[in-house]
């Protein structure tokens, strides 16, 4: 039996999904027209699916390429099948489809199916006192506050896509419902089903928070030493907030609690929900997300803040250091708004609602109770 380099070749082409159907049809005619054509079919389909060739991302400039070399590689096959030399052990099976796959594809196919595929990534680190918009490689837009480093992969096409956020980010994330794309801070990770959001998480600063104005994201991860069991659902004008003092994730009012697992301690205790201790998880909804990215539009807002918080946001907003040297001051609650204000007109304004002293020293504030 000899097989013709037409029916080879309608064997590849059947296999790569490219073949017409009268081809099919001239194919399957021959395929049938006795047993040795039909073994032999289906042992190379078997091969061929066996080494994943459609999984592989090919372009069109390198797509001839492939098929040549698939064509040479079944060739070989096809004289081993005529000349008997093929077994049905399973090990003399496994080494035959890796000889095939590494003559059709080559070694790196391998390296690259076996190995995972070494990811590149770019960073950028904002100052104090400025912001800054990119664009990654899909289209999707993040702008990142002051203080604040993000980490992205320079390519974004990989099934599973992490990016690494210290600091403040505003992020626009184009929809692709072939990968998975999660932003990881140091405490909560959170999964991105296309969508707009706000994730606020600086070192310095004791509460975390995630902030959904259209889309879906899930939060993941640990709470403390807690583990989410289940992914945690926000739906627009949602907002999730970690209090890292308090080890407690809140997402609003109603307590979800059974969401979260003890890694070292007894579940029931999870589900008691005892405050302080144990981390309680809430819904809001209708909360008013817009005035937590004003910051993008270059104003900075403030809502019942305590002052030693509203101080660190000032100084990222002034590239500013301040020191409260006074406690009551330090727990005093402001509610305002600044946008073209300088330092001194912020700071006087300030004073107004609880009086108080400054002393400037070129980027160096001091704050005393009068």
């Amino acid at each position: 039996m000899q097989i013709e380099e037409l029916y080879i070749s309608l064997i590849v082409r059947y296999l790569k999904k490219e073949i017409s159907e009268e081809e099919k049809q001239e194919l399957f005619k021959w395929i049938y027209l006795n047993h040795e054509n039909e073994k032999f079919f289906y042992h190379i389909k078997d091969i061929w699916e066996t080494a994943g060739y459609n999984q592989i991302s090919k372009s069109a400039e390198t797509d001839n390429e492939w098929e040549k070399l698939a064509l040479k590689a079944i060739r070989k096959e096809s004289i081993h099948f005529v000349n008997g030399k093929n077994s049905v052990r399973k090990l003399y099976k496994a080494i035959q489809i890796a000889a095939l796959v590494i003559v059709t594809f080559g070694i790196g196919f391998l390296v690259k199916m076996y190995l995972p595929e070494k990811v590149e990534y770019s960073s950028v680190t904002v100052p104090y006192g400025a912001k800054t918009e990119l664009q990654l490689s899909d289209g999707s837009t993040v702008w990142v506050n002051s203080g604040s480093t993000l980490k992205y992969p320079t390519r974004l096409n990989n099934k599973e896509v992490d990016l690494m956020l210290e600091g403040e980010a505003f992020f626009d994330i184009t929809k692709n419902n072939k990968r998975k794309l999660n932003v990881k801070t140091s405490t909560i990770n959170i999964q991105v089903h296309g969508t707009t959001f706000n994730v606020k998480s600086y070192p310095d600063e004791d509460v975390v928070e995630t902030t959904l104005l259209e889309g879906s994201i899930s939060i993941t991860g640990k709470v403390g030493n807690r583990v989410i069991s289940s992914p945690i659902y926000l739906k627009p004008n949602e907002q999730a907030t970690l209090t890292k003092s308090e080890n407690r994730l809140s997402v609003g009012d109603n307590s979800v609690s059974s969401d979260l697992n003890a890694e070292s301690e007894d579940s029931e205790n999870v589900k008691r929900s005892i405050p302080l201790i144990q981390p309680t998880l809430k819904i809001t909804e209708g909360i008013d997300p817009e005035e937590f990215v004003m910051w993008k539009y270059n104003v900075l807002v403030f809502k019942n803040e305590r002052f030693e918080d509203l101080s660190k946001k000032m100084e990222r907003w002034y590239n500013v250091k301040i020191t409260i040297n006074n406690e009551d001051l330090k727990s005093s609650r402001y509610t305002g708004t600044f946008e073209k204000e300088t330092i001194e007109q912020a700071l006087k304004a300030l004073s107004l609602s609880l009086p108080f002293k400054y002393k400037i020293d070129k980027n160096q504030i001091t704050i005393l109770k009068k």
